[in-house]
């Protein structure tokens, strides 16, 4: 059994190499056999020193009296709040998370194409991708942006690298290179957890998404032979140069049936494990970025005339609209992807086929007509129509603010 396992992590460890490492460089131990002691002291060490930092980013934004600067800290602290709760989850959900990723083994995806051979459109294999490449670079481009410009202002003016306020005087020596030192892992935290979080959630979900596709490939697949069977009964011969019986013909279509039909439970096990472990967090991430993107709407109009801070604030809008955007659209492709199973089912054949098969497509019809929708908080669907929503909010605050700001 212990073989077992660990060869089941060494498969997973080979698929999702570039995701683990980015999570792993948060300090997030997941899908590991044993971890060394520095390895250990690291993963303390991380998670604490942005815990720190969090809590000073917290405290700057509390004892800031002018409204503009006020918020821009907000733009920070909410930022620091997605990745605090993504990393709470990824930290105390960890084996949920390996559960996840363990359900992935009875799953292969490396024999499909990556493209769509008629349309030449990613298929979701090709999402996979890119998705575990997001995970490698995405940290990689930020900290390369962050840490030469922070630098120079450290260098120049002695200044913090992320937040400034502590209890006690942070520019005497050693507590100055101290605290940056924390900020640093705290910066390495917040890419590696930013990124990561969204990776594997995409990752995850395109894998459902990718195994929904080979089962509706395969259930194709049993139409062709029923078309084949119609057409040139006595084309086909078994190994020994006689034609194939209709009863034979139909006893493969029945075994094509039944392994649809248990890759299809398979797929629904995983969907509803990825359901319930994912719905707490997305409704946290859901009610953090609605509160951000009001924020940076209210920052937008507080800083109007001053061009630079208008630039950031669009940045900031336009990454949280992003994040967003990508998170419902999965959402809704696997709501579409788990729909369109029941009409592939539906497009077999069935007419003239035995009753017991034809039972066995009822089983699969009736299983893939019950809605599966991803949710946040088990009420509110991850969908395009969410995000929509969502954008409707957040704009009609802001035409609000414009309007009283006209009117003074």
């Amino acid at each position: 059994m212990n073989a077992r396992k660990i060869n089941a992590k060494a498969v997973s460890e080979n698929r999702f190499r570039k995701l683990l490492l980015t999570l792993r460089s948060a300090g997030i131990p997941i899908n590991t056999h044993s971890t060394t002691t520095l390895r250990s002291a690291y993963n303390v060490i991380v998670p604490v020193s942005f815990y720190i930092t969090c809590l000073s980013g917290f405290m700057d934004f509390l004892v800031s009296s002018d409204l503009k600067e006020l918020m821009k800290s907000s733009r920070v602290v909410f930022g620091m709040g997605v990745v605090m709760w993504q990393h709470f989850f990824l930290s105390y959900r960890k084996r949920d998370i390996e559960h996840l990723i363990s359900l992935t083994d009875s799953f292969t995806w490396e024999e499909v194409p990556t493209r769509d051979p008629e349309t030449g459109r990613l298929t979701m294999v090709g999402y996979i991708q890119i998705a575990q490449s997001f995970a490698r670079y995405y940290p990689a481009c930020i900290l390369l942006i962050h840490f030469p410009q922070s630098g120079v202002r450290m260098v120049r003016n002695r200044e913090m690298m992320i937040t400034k306020w502590y209890p006690f005087d942070s520019s005497a020596s050693p507590a100055y290179e101290i605290l940056n030192l924390t900020q640093v892992f705290a910066a390495i935290l917040i890419a590696c957890v930013f990124g990561g979080f969204l990776s594997l959630y995409a990752t995850l979900v395109c894998v459902a998404c990718s195994q929904l596709e080979k089962l509706k490939g395969a259930l194709l697949d049993i139409r062709q032979t029923h078309i084949i069977l119609q057409q040139d009964c006595g084309a086909e011969t078994n190994g020994e140069e006689h034609p194939h019986t209709p009863e034979e013909v139909f006893h493969r279509m029945q075994k094509q049936l039944n392994d649809c039909i248990r890759h299809h439970q398979q797929i629904k096990q995983f969907m509803q494990a990825f359901e319930d472990s994912w719905s707490t967090v997305q409704c946290g991430v859901f009610l953090l970025i609605l509160t951000a993107l009001c924020s940076v709407v209210f920052s937008f109009i507080t800083s109007w005339g001053d061009h630079v801070d208008l630039v950031q604030s669009t940045l900031v809008f336009l990454e949280w609209f992003c994040i967003l955007t990508l998170t419902c659209w999965l959402g809704n492709e696997l709501s579409v992807q788990a729909e369109s199973v029941r009409d592939a089912a539906w497009g077999c054949d069935w007419v003239g086929a035995p009753v017991p098969f034809q039972r066995c497509l009822m089983f699969i019809i009736a299983s893939a007509n019950k809605e599966f929708t991803l949710t946040a908080g088990k009420f509110v669907p991850v969908s395009n129509a969410t995000m929509l929503s969502m954008m409707s909010a957040s704009l009609s605050f802001f035409m609000f603010l414009l309007e009283m700001k006209d009117r003074k």
